[in-house]
């Protein structure tokens, strides 16, 4: 029997349905983005079309999966998003802030959809927000600067890390938060996260300080229940250090 090993590979445009459907067989039971997106099915085109979108065309993305060897499946994958100036972080803000305005067509209670994605860029603006640059010339520069390590309103964020339930408690998710980490300590970068409470205590262990913590009231939409959201960061990227952890 083949010995199981996991290697890590950038994602590409055909990966773009079965990590959809790892990410929602991963996320099965949570109840905040069932809530938000509706039922996360094995057939989820929508999610899958817009994987598509940043394995081809957003330059600021890295996706990466995990790969068993021994089944050539992928068993995981996480998204980082690298941001080198203030001008590229503003604008996918921005970007991201018009797409919150739109909840999907199967969300179970859009107006929860709407609250906690203007609750998001609301928290992520406080804490790693950035103006846009005056000019190109400054966009530029500030660009050059980042190239010859300085650092400026530019910051690593963690938009999706996934492990398959067959495969969590392994590693495996310890392995793919530390491309991020690992480029963002490069870069001399701060990273940004949202983390749920299932993987909290991962983060902690990899150098993640608590920022401030998002509360959803359930019964404030007619449900029942409280979610809550830990919005982390890592400052000082060069001295973090990292332990292994099971995920």
């Amino acid at each position: 029997m083949l010995q199981s090993k996991i290697t890590l590979h950038p994602a590409v445009l055909a990966d773009s349905l079965p990590i959809a459907q790892l990410h929602n067989a991963a996320f099965a039971n949570d109840d905040l983005l069932e809530t938000m997106y509706g039922p996360l099915t094995q057939n989820d085109t929508p999610f899958a079309n817009d994987l598509q979108k940043i394995i081809a065309d957003d330059p600021y993305s890295r996706i990466t999966k995990a790969i068993d060897t021994a089944s050539g499946q992928i068993v995981a994958w996480s998204w980082w998003s690298l941001y080198p100036d203030a001008e590229a972080h503003a604008t996918a803000a921005e970007e991201a802030r018009k797409r919150g305005t739109n909840p999907p067509a199967a969300s179970l209670c859009p107006r929860l959809y709407l609250d906690y994605q203007d609750l998001k860029a609301r928290m992520r603006e406080k804490w790693i927000g950035g103006r846009p640059v005056a000019s190109k010339l400054a966009s530029l520069l500030q660009r050059l600067i980042w190239v010859l390590g300085l650092r400026l309103i530019a910051w690593v964020v963690l938009q999706v890390l996934a492990v398959h339930p067959d495969y969590q408690g392994r590693g495996i998710g310890t392995q793919l938060l530390m491309v991020g980490v690992e480029e963002a300590r490069r870069l001399g970068l701060p990273a940004w996260l949202e983390a749920s409470e299932a993987g909290y205590s991962v983060y902690r262990r990899c150098g993640f300080v608590d920022a401030e913590r998002m509360e959803l009231d359930f019964g404030k939409y007619g449900l029942s229940g409280m979610e809550q959201v830990y919005c982390m960061l890592m400052d000082d990227v060069e001295q973090s250090s990292a332990s292994t952890v099971d995920k």
